[in-house]
This record gives structure tokens, sequence and C-alpha cells, in this order.
């Protein structure tokens, strides 16, 4: 305003130069504090003040105009009088309110034109670089870079740490400091829609979560030093939109998923590793590379939330995790890409689950029975691998596949009906209590004589002498094999 020569504007206070200005307000009453807001200049031809005033009563006008947040005094001169007034030029410097001197020939509307037109020229500026950084942001969710590029242009626009997390707190794309990943996580825990624009020691932030109350997807942040202005927030608002119709998009991908991944786990099991791999070219889901392990979890065990939150995992950039279901577990064909935190995220949850060893693509079955074997030896909230079930136990060697796959035969016709999974139950309880009948029969709720009766039937079907050591050894090995014992040692 001071170097835009028609107005003939005077600074009269030294340092105010870059002093911003909201509006323009003119009054001449002694305190038109009621009638102003922070951010205004006040103009004024001196008529509240008389020849008489002392510095004390300027003083007291200009604390006035600072307490309502003024920025500056316009001084219009020789329409009531010559100059501006010494005492209030020293009262704005002593204050460190900036002061102007407006000549006789310069309206104040004139000045008010002026603020208005570059306010509004400034507005115009904001708009039309918001729609260019939403146009950049939109450009590149349609380009081949997605969302990752999505937010690497909102961060570049708006000169800040831009992040998008999943509902696990973990950052999906882009960069956040862990204060501000916690917040957002805080906000995500709650469940329900929530937005936050804040200013505090860490600078300007922004955190906004993603779907609807009860099924949030995510969340997006944001923080720099300054403070974010309305255009720049309506960017982070269209960010945060296009990056939850990404996350419902994935969402709905990891749902559909499910639907197929175990028909592809029967190719991968037929050795059609290729043919999975084209299929699973255009899903965010990939295979490990081999060598790779299988991890086992009890379906029944497990969380609906956590089984959601393994499979964003596996969705996740930069991972290379396959999960399925599959029969009563939940496997995951994990390499060194996401090992460590599947099993962090286990750990977290209390639950356990089987490690096989490492594997390639030939040995999957046997990887897959390592895993289950694992598990079902696995402590309650442990993740027990299959190299310690071997070395941990002599009946550890009895879930290797080929031992597992001969007790599978000897007990076929028994294992293809209810009844005789239940009789094979009955034996492992029987058996565990070192033959007694009474106690088994307690713990079965059956009487000891119906008990015998069912063993004798069960000892004459596999042709086993049960009535004798060498026969109860030989059972109670191939119910380990085929994991019949499990629920009965845990």
């Amino acid at each position: 305003m001071v170097s835009h020569s028609p107005l003939g504007i005077v600074l009269l206070t030294s340092g105010y130069a870059g002093v911003g200005i909201d509006w323009v307000h003119s009054s001449d009453l002694d305190d038109p504090s009621p009638f102003l807001e922070p951010g205004q200049a006040l103009l004024t031809t001196g008529r509240q003040f008389t020849p008489h005033e002392n510095t004390q009563q300027y003083d007291a006008y200009v604390a006035r105009l600072m307490e309502a947040g003024v920025v500056a005094v316009g001084f219009g001169t020789e329409v009531l009088r010559s100059g501006t007034p010494p005492e209030l030029i020293a009262a704005c410097e002593s204050a460190g309110l900036a002061l102007f001197e407006v000549p006789y020939a310069t309206p104040f509307i004139a000045v008010s034109k002026f603020v208005a037109d570059r306010r509004a020229a400034q507005a115009r500026q904001q708009l039309e670089w918001a729609l260019g950084a939403q146009e950049a942001i939109s450009q590149a969710v349609l380009g081949s870079g997605g969302l990752a590029a999505a937010v690497r242009s909102a961060g570049e626009s708006l000169d800040c740490r831009v992040a998008v997390l999943d509902t696990d707190g973990v950052i999906l794309d882009g960069t956040a400091p862990k204060w501000l990943r916690d917040r957002a996580h805080d906000l995500l825990r709650r469940g329900s829609r929530a937005r936050l624009f804040t200013e505090d020691e860490n600078g300007s932030w922004f955190a906004q979560t993603l779907g609807r109350s009860g099924r949030l997807l995510g969340a997006v942040a944001a923080v720099r030093p300054t403070a974010f202005s309305s255009a720049e927030t309506s960017v982070l608002t269209m960010l945060s939109a296009l990056t939850e119709l990404a996350l419902e998009h994935t969402e709905d991908q990891r749902l559909g998923f499910r639907a197929i991944a175990q028909q592809l786990l029967r190719l991968l099991r037929d050795g059609r590793v290729d043919a999975v791999r084209q299929a699973l070219a255009q899903h965010p889901m990939q295979l490990p590379a081999a060598p790779f392990q299988v991890l086992a979890i009890d379906d029944a065990e497990m969380p609906a939330s956590v089984r959601d939150s393994l499979e964003r995992m596996a969705a996740g950039p930069a991972r290379r995790l396959f999960a399925v279901e599959q029969g009563e577990c939940f496997l995951l064909l994990v390499d060194g890409t996401s090992l460590h935190d599947v099993a962090a995220r286990l750990a977290e949850a209390g639950l356990r689950g089987g490690l096989s060893l490492t594997t390639g693509w030939s040995a999957l079955e046997d990887a897959m029975t390592q895993a289950k074997a694992a598990l079902d030896g696995a402590p309650t909230g442990s993740l027990m691998t299959y190299e310690t079930l071997m070395t941990g136990s002599v009946f550890g060697l009895l879930a290797e596949p080929r031992v597992a796959e001969i007790a599978q035969m000897r007990l076929a016709v028994l294992l293809a009906s209810e009844d005789g999974r239940l009789l094979l139950r009955e034996a492992a309880v029987w058996l565990s209590h070192g033959g007694a009948w009474e106690p088994a029969g307690r713990q079965l709720g059956l009487h000891r004589h119906t008990l015998k009766k069912r063993i004798e039937d069960l000892g004459n079907e596999l042709e086993l002498p049960l009535e004798k050591f060498p026969g109860r050894a030989e059972l109670w090995a191939m119910l380990v094999s085929a994991g019949i014992t499990t629920d009965i040692m845990n």
C-alpha cells in the first residue's frame, strides 16, 4: 500500500512495511474498539483529539486499538489539522503499532478500495492455485502412480509432510513423524469419523479419518511449521476424499480376493505358480519370493479385526505376502518383506502361530503340514517354529508329512464319518489318562463300561491290540500325526 504511489501514503513508524491488512475501517470515535476486528487498519482524521490532549491520552487511545487487534493506523491530514500529531507518532512507535499518513488528496474510500481489490486479487490467486493443486493431485491419482503419486503431489504443493495410514496406524504412503501417526491412530481407535486442524508446539497439523463410523478405512495426516490457509485446507480436503475412494476400492479388492484365494492356493499346490503370479499381476497382494515360509494361525482363535489387519498388510506396498483361509487355519505365505511385521501383529493380539521351515514352491505341501504341526504345539500367545517343534519333542517327528500321510490313510475310514471322528477323540482322551477308564469316562460323560466297549470296537476296526501297551502306543502316534490330540494336549 505504501509503495502504491497514486495513494501518496507515507509510513511514519519504522519496521512495519511487511504488516498484512485484512480490511480497512474509518472512525473518529475516542474508542472505536467495539467496532473493530483483529487484522484491520483504522483510518482517522483526528477529530477525537483536541489541541489540549496530553501524551497519556494518546497512549491510552493506542492501547485500546492494540487490544482490539488493530495492525495499523492511517491519519488523514489537512482535514482538521496540519500533519500527524507527534504525540500519536510517539505512542504508536512505543506500542509497536504501524502508523501511516494519508494526504488530503487521497480520500479514505480510495485506501479502502485499494485494500479490497488486493484482497480480492489474493483470493482469486489462492483459488487458482488451489484448483491447480487439486488438478495435479487428480491427475496423479488417475496416472500410473496412483495414491502414492497423489500424496507426493499434495506434499509438494503444500510444502508439508503428508501420510495416508491404514486402520492400524501403519503408513501406506507418504511420511509423517511418529507423534502425528500416534495422534491419527488415536482418532482411528475411536472408530468414528473425525477431523482435526491444530496448531501447537509441533507446528500446524491436520488429521482426518476416512470411511464411515464403525467401518473406518484409514486416515490422512499432514504437518508443517506454518498454518494452512483456507485454499490449502481445500486441497487437503480433496486429497482426503480421493484417498477415501482409493481405500474403498482397495477394501473391495481385499474382500473380493477372499472368494478366489482358495482357488489360487489349489493352483499353487498343483505347482502352477506362474499362472497365479499372472492372475495377481494387477492385484496389490503378491506371492512371496522363494525361499519363503508358511505361517498357520487357528482361524477359530483369530478375531476378525486381526484377519482384516493381516489381509490389509498383505495388500500393502512393497509387500510379498499371500493370505488365505484353508480348512480350520488361516495361512500366510511370507518372505523377509513381511515376516517380522506379521509376527509383531500376532504378538500384539496375543495369538499363537506355527511357522514352517524355509521352503520353495515344490515343497509347499510339506511346508503347510509343518506350519500346522507347529501350530498344534504352539503355547498360547507364542509363535512356534517347526524347527523348535522337531528339536523339542520326539512326538514332533510324528508330524513329518510322510508319517502324517500314513496315519491319515490308516484312519481314513474313521475320519470320514462324524461318529468315527468322535470315537478317535474319545480314544485320545482315554489314552491321555493313561488308559484309565474311570477318569476318561468322567471327562467324556460316558459310563466306563460304555467307553470300554467303544474302545474295543475301535481296536477291532484298526486291528490293534489296545489291551496292550504297543497297540496303545501305535494308536497314540497315529492320533498325534493326524492332529486329533491337539485340543487334548492343550
